[in-house]
């Protein structure tokens, strides 16, 4: 039984907002000519991605999961749809439409969907007051953010008042790469930021966590690290030894830097089995769910089979598959066996 956390979510038809404040900055759905169950995701006017049925179509999604062993998918929505480069309150309105459809989305097969929202986090207070409706009147387990908002790293103070609700109501924070830092310098084709800007973009990230504080004043917040935590892992040796040797990194979190970062969940996409064994070295089998990127061209597909790969034991093995999702996402699996 395979439970994927990273999978992507886009309805069929986005919402005109046109006569907001960005006009056509904002994402808009376009047919493609000639091929049937295709959209072009358009943005000021160029099309940014070409998506398929598989971002939309549930019955289109049981087929590739059933095709590649997939009991669950957790859906989030395509990163550049989280819009937190316009006003904050059109972002609402935006972000309200796009969880009403996953919230459809979810509910024609809750047995095999989760769903993972969007919050306006230009704003961390208009954010904190939307997650009581995100949760229940949406009926999802969470929210994905970005790394960075409009440049912040999200463990800046300023999102205090979204992590301190987003702790009390006991929600999933799914954090994903968008607009990575340095992709001024990567030298080749854009698709590069992908592989060489996302690693990065999330080390940042998850150190900024850490290193702001925050997850020693929150410290039962549910956060999960898309595309394996990047380089976060390699790092963290550097900032344990910072920690040891730098008063004013001391001053500001009284563990090291390595056991704040066994309170995060990781998603397995790093594809290869020596960064996994090193990655369960650093943090523990029982922090990683398995993440394939599904639908996009970056996924792995048949995601978790290099666990027959792994010698690690059947208790990891299962924690990793389904266990710690279920667990982290408050899902009885015993009634899905």
């Amino acid at each position: 039984m395979i439970v994927d956390v990273h999978t992507h979510f886009v309805p069929e038809q986005l919402p005109s907002m046109a006569d907001r404040l960005g006009g056509e900055k904002w994402p808009a759905t376009k047919c493609v000519c000639g091929k049937a169950n295709h959209k072009h995701v358009m943005i000021s006017g160029k099309n940014f991605r070409t998506i398929s049925n598989q971002c939309w179509s549930p019955q289109r999604r049981l087929s590739d999961m059933e095709q590649e062993g997939v009991k669950m998918q957790v859906l989030s929505p395509m990163p550049e749809l989280l819009s937190y480069w316009f006003k904050a309150e059109d972002t609402l309105d935006f972000s309200r439409y796009l969880n009403s459809q996953l919230s459809e989305f979810i509910q024609s097969n809750p047995d095999r969907f989760l769903g993972l929202g969007m919050l306006p986090m230009q704003d961390p207070e208009l954010a904190a007051k939307e997650i009581k409706n995100l949760r229940y009147e949406f009926g999802l387990k969470g929210v994905e953010v970005g790394t960075n908002i409009n440049g912040r790293s999200i463990g800046d103070p300023f999102f205090t008042p979204f992590f301190a609700e987003a702790e009390a109501e006991g929600i999933a924070i799914y954090i994903h790469p968008l607009h990575p830092i340095g992709n001024d310098r990567i030298i080749g084709p854009p698709s590069l930021s992908a592989l060489v800007g996302f690693p990065a973009e999330n080390a940042l990230a998850a150190t900024s966590l850490i290193t702001s504080g925050l997850l020693e004043k929150f410290p039962n917040l549910k956060i999960i690290l898309s595309h394996g935590g990047g380089n976060f892992s390699t790092t963290l040796p550097r900032l344990d030894h910072g920690w040891k040797t730098m008063d004013e990194i001391r001053r500001i979190i009284p563990k090291r830097p390595s056991e704040y970062a066994k309170m995060l969940y990781y998603d397995t996409l790093v594809y290869d089995v020596k960064t996994l064994n090193y990655l369960i070295d650093t943090v523990g089998a029982n922090q990683l769910l398995i993440g394939s990127d599904y639908p996009f061209v970056i996924r792995e597909k048949f995601p978790g089979h290099w666990l027959e790969q792994m010698e690690i034991s059947q208790e990891m093995i299962d924690a990793i598959r389904y266990k710690n999702a279920f667990q982290l996402f408050e899902v009885n699996y015993l009634n899905l066996i």
